[in-house]
């Protein structure tokens, strides 16, 4: 049985209540889609959004596991998306983590939600730090701290996690997704269970955001919250949440694919400046038209684990054999053979091995 049908039985309930699609991903295609379609002056708008927002990575344009730098408009590809929590005086940690896999062939896609607890060994992309054992979110703050490497030590720990080159990364801060969720004038949701979370305005810590159950417009703030919260009782944790991250892509594609949005997609375009970076060109950036045909039929993943507290400190501790079959379905849709002698993340129980393992060279993947 494969992992999307797995995942499919698990939550049938769920999964007809959702189309599947991270909010970030949902969003680039429907502007891509939109700019092409409405004209010369949204594709101008866009494109200088993007090109302003150029950030390459300091690997180069090639991922360490590619033998060539692959071509978006012919070959099958990866794309990183993260949704990045920054504090003013702190180094910024990615808060939502999701993997998408594009194969040029069907126009398929395939996606996996990372909890941003997940047990994880950090990777230095430099080789000259070991981080050993920690949260995946924490890989972006390490970075972030290390000549603004943050996006770097995140695409190699996802790497070395699912034994697959991750090609190309987006990257936006919760400011953009609160303002993209106002200019289309709120989105509806089905809220599951009564969520309490701090406004991500308020640096007292006095002031909540509180939604009760059932299907309502939310506004930026209350959708954030929705998409954020794993404390509230009945939420689910990391699990739960990682749920409604994908839960929230139906509200935003369906809100954003109205006809009454059109005269919106000025405003969605301009809510991005400034607010995220990518090492996609706006030509590239494009491309992910071909795919906007999939948005009903993407196989979703979500990681499987345990919640462990028992050193003090939360961690979502991988179900490693799930995990290594998730990476076996990214490698086949990607067209690419293991690399790691270790397979997908480590069979060894962490807790072992306090400092981690060295990042071990590897054959290359080809495309």
């Amino acid at each position: 049985m494969t992992v999307s049908r797995h995942i499919n039985r698990q939550n049938n309930k769920r999964r007809r209540r959702r189309k599947t699609l991270l909010i970030i991903l949902a969003v680039f295609v429907v502007l891509a889609g939109c700019a092409a379609t409405y004209g010369v002056y949204l594709t101008k708008k866009l494109q200088n959004v993007t090109d302003h927002a150029q950030n390459q990575l300091t690997r180069g344009d090639k991922s360490d596991l590619r033998t060539e730098q692959v071509d978006p408009v012919k070959d099958n590809f990866s794309i990183l998306f993260l949704g990045i929590d920054k504090r003013e005086n702190e180094p910024a940690r990615s808060d939502a983590m999701v993997l998408a896999t594009f194969n040029h062939g069907s126009n398929k896609v395939k996606m996996v939600s990372i909890p941003r607890d997940s047990k994880v060994q950090i990777v230095d992309p430099t080789g000259t730090r070991d981080y050993g054992i920690s949260k995946i979110t924490h890989a972006h703050a390490y970075g972030d701290a290390n000549d603004n490497q943050g996006v770097d030590y995140t695409v190699a720990t996802v790497e070395k996690l699912f034994d697959i080159p991750v090609d190309y990364y987006v990257q936006v801060d919760f400011k953009a997704f609160v303002k993209i969720i106002n200019a289309l004038g709120g989105v509806k949701m089905d809220v599951p269970v009564r969520l309490v979370t701090q406004n991500s305005k308020d640096k007292t810590g006095n002031d909540a955001i509180v939604l009760e159950p059932g299907m309502q417009t939310l506004n930026g703030e209350q959708a954030l919250s929705v998409v954020r919260n794993r404390k509230s009782p009945g939420s689910g944790g990391d699990f739960g949440r990682g749920l409604r991250q994908m839960e929230m892509i139906e509200a935003i594609v369906k809100k954003s694919t109205q006809l009454s949005s059109v005269t919106k997609y000025g405003n969605m375009i301009d809510s991005l400046n400034g607010h995220f970076q990518t090492n996609l060109t706006f030509g590239q950036l494009l491309s992910l038209r071909k795919y906007a045909g999939s948005l009903s039929s993407i196989d979703s993943m979500q990681l499987k684990g345990t919640d462990d507290s028992s050193t003090g400190v939360y961690y979502y501790t991988l179900d490693q054999s799930y995990l290594q079959e998730v990476s076996s379905e990214l490698q086949n849709q990607l067209g690419v053979t293991p690399t790691a002698t270790d397979g997908a993340g480590s069979d060894a129980d962490p807790s072992d091995d306090p400092t981690g393992q060295s990042r071990a060279a590897s054959p290359k993947a080809t495309h």
